[in-house]
């Protein structure tokens, strides 16, 4: 196979409205069949009713699509795929087929596409074994909508056997740490299994406890000072317990203390009438005298 397009299906052109970006990847396996079903990592937007105080996160343009929507994927000597090049739909995209048609190389691609490191993948360590197997070298460019309708970013990761990778933004020699401002900028999380979750890492998403799939779906709705003031909130608590540990070591010390005065009050009148005794025995004496 030579050269390979793919088309992805829109099968949402939703009536609802959607506010919160959820850049996930879920699969969805039906046993026997080998179909995979995933949700494209690209900002996906649910829509609803949003409350007064909810303030929108991201509007939809025109072209349907939000801004860090993947427009176009493209890869050449990639895993499976010699040369590929797809344009995802702007809401939910479905990429469908049987075992081994490289629905799996595709999420990888975009994953490591967006900065992300071979090992969030759970497959290979290095980046230079997922050159398609004979090559030398190969390239992963993925698109991303700007912020407006006519913005085009295009990331291109270049990757080669001896596991180097040179990053270009537009054309143009780039930083890693340049592009990883860049996919921040639109919220992309490749590492929070939240929001991007591989094949090979679902048992380690089941074993986040409550409290970890929390912080890292605060992370994925985008608003960057939620999980800000859910640690301050944290830290807030951990004060108001210690405080109420100190109030009652204080109360308890308290009690401690007003149980002993009341017992030295009690010595105290003990010694305050034998002293009014000492006094009427001496001034008897004196009148016997």
């Amino acid at each position: 196979m030579e050269k390979e397009h793919v088309s992805m299906a829109d099968p949402l052109k939703a009536n609802y409205h959607l506010d919160i970006p959820i850049p996930a990847i879920i699969t969805y396996r039906v046993l026997g069949q080998g179909i995979e079903f995933r949700r494209s990592i690209l900002p996906f937007y649910m829509e609803y009713e949003p409350s007064a105080k909810r303030s929108k996160i991201a509007q939809r343009g025109e072209d349907d699509y939000v801004p860090g929507n993947i427009i176009e994927i493209e890869v050449l000597n990639f895993m499976t795929y010699n040369h590929l090049k797809c344009k995802p739909g702007s809401r939910l995209n479905l990429v469908i087929g049987p075992n081994g048609s490289g629905k799996s190389s595709l999420v990888c691609a975009i994953a490591l596409g967006l900065a992300g490191e071979p090992q969030l993948l759970g497959r290979a360590s290095s980046i230079g074994a997922y050159v398609k197997r004979g090559e030398e070298s190969g390239y992963i460019k993925i698109s991303l909508r700007g912020s407006t309708a006519d913005e085009r970013i295009c990331i291109t990761r270049k990757i080669d056997i001896h596991n180097k990778s040179d990053w270009h933004i537009n054309g143009k020699a780039a930083p890693k740490r340049d592009v990883i401002d860049l996919i921040q900028r639109f919220n992309i999380q490749v590492g929070n299994l939240t929001q991007f979750l591989p094949q090979d890492r679902v048992s380690e998403f089941a074993k986040l406890s409550p409290i970890q799939l929390l912080e890292e779906t605060e992370k994925a709705v985008g608003d960057p000072e939620l999980p800000v003031k859910h640690r301050a909130l944290v830290d807030k608590s951990r004060e108001l317990k210690k405080l109420e540990v100190t109030v009652k070591q204080n109360s308890e010390t308290l009690n401690q203390l007003k149980a002993l005065n009341a017992e030295q009050e009690k010595d105290v009148e003990r010694v305050r009438q034998r002293e009014q005794l000492l006094v009427k025995q001496i001034s008897m004496k004196n009148i016997n005298v």
